[in-house]
């Protein structure tokens, strides 16, 4: 079993996820958040493109391009 198919199952249990994948529990932990880490930078990063390239303008206008 890999790490993402015990969070999907588990969810963020740390003694659930360390117990399926036989490593310790801190191990789990900082697995888990480097997964919560990755997912908020995106969501950041997705409403941060989404407020630039709707800021008014449609994106790759030819204004945005010169």
């Amino acid at each position: 079993m890999t790490f993402l198919e015990a969070y999907a199952k588990f969810g963020p249990d740390t003694l659930a996820i360390a117990e399926a994948l036989h490593i310790k529990e801190n191990e789990a932990d900082r697995l888990i958040n480097a997964r919560l880490n990755c997912s908020y930078a995106e969501r950041l990063h997705a409403r941060r493109v989404k407020k630039i390239a709707y800021a008014g303008k449609e994106p790759f206008t030819s204004e945005w391009a010169r």
